[in-house]
């Protein structure tokens, strides 16, 4: 799809994604900062979301901030290749959309079945992904919680094809007000029209001093808009596991590395000895690998890249 961009069309996206406006009309702000007529740039983006270019216009919300996400777990199953589908279609039944958060198939010779989990306590989410199991027939599987999210920003450089962020991840304020937490729910998507920031029982003013205000507060960790990465030609996306003993000093160097959008430590098993996640998205594997090599040589640890062959979830 990225081919068929113009460069016009990049050109939009890459500010839709890195230099929303906060503002009562962002998409006329959008419009005039690019020098397009606010018409054709409405059109254009609800072209790209119906084409399923773009997933969202919103927030990065962080549901810690909302008390409705106390802790969250990467889980990976082991299979065959022929239990896959089955496999994970159980587990999608199995848990609310809120819930999980994302389902892989990664080219691990053991674990096959990766998904994320999130929920009120690690006590919770131990016993649905055992009774899970249970209903899967999987008797080897990983469990592993994160202790702690030092980035969160998927944003993808439509110039140099990888992915491509900044910002660390922030103690954020809690909100207890359910209604504000309803709007803050909403802000997560918002229409592409001329005036996106009506709500009922709020004036568009309140809604954008709201948004300034969870952006401040850590609540949102940036409002921005998503792209779907196959369709803008980024087929590869790896998962990349760091082997070390000092945890928290690597992570830290990590943060110098604008190509990762998630960066996570794990509580680990002493079988599974892989501490520090990241992830890295590309146009072409071949980049992800250098990359792999680049920070594996500077940081002088061990690497596991884990690439996703197929999304469980829709």
């Amino acid at each position: 799809m990225l081919k068929e961009l113009s460069s016009e069309d990049i050109k939009l996206l890459m500010e839709l994604q890195y230099n929303f406006p906060i503002s009562e009309t962002p998409y006329t702000d959008l419009a005039y900062k690019l020098d397009l007529n606010p018409d054709y740039v409405i059109s254009k983006l609800l072209e790209f979301k119906r084409l399923g270019i773009i997933k969202r216009v919103g927030a990065n919300l962080n549901y810690r901030a909302i008390g409705f996400i106390r802790k969250a777990c990467l889980i990976a199953f082991s299979c065959r290749d022929d239990e896959v589908q089955r496999i994970a279609k159980i587990i999608n039944e199995s848990f609310p959309d809120i819930s999980l958060k994302h389902n892989y198939l990664r080219d691990h010779e053991k674990y096959k079945v990766w998904f994320t989990v999130k929920g009120e306590s690690l006590e919770k989410i131990f016993g649905e992904v055992e009774r899970v199991a249970k209903a899967c027939n999987v008797k080897d599987y990983l469990i592993l919680p994160s202790r702690r999210v030092y980035k969160m920003s998927v944003k993808y450089d439509l110039y140099k094809g990888i992915s491509w962020s900044y910002g660390v991840e922030r103690e954020p304020k809690i909100v207890e007000d359910k209604e504000l937490i309803d709007l803050l729910i909403k802000l997560q998507n918002i229409p592409i029209s001329e005036r996106p920031f009506k709500f009922e029982g709020y004036s568009e003013v309140e809604v954008v001093e709201i948004v300034r205000e969870m952006i401040r507060k850590g609540v949102f960790r940036d409002f921005y808009g998503v792209l779907r990465e196959r369709a803008i030609g980024f087929k590869e996306n790896g998962m990349n596991l760091v082997k070390t003993e000092e945890p928290e000093k690597v992570a830290r160097k990590l943060l110098n590395y604008p190509q990762i959008t998630h960066l996570v430590e794990r509580d680990v098993p002493d079988s599974w000895r892989y501490p520090i996640y990241f992830m890295v998205h590309a146009d072409e594997r071949e980049k992800i690998e250098n990359f792999r090599r680049e920070v594996s040589e500077d940081l002088d640890v061990e690497i596991l890249t884990l690439y996703s062959i197929a999304s469980l979830k829709d």
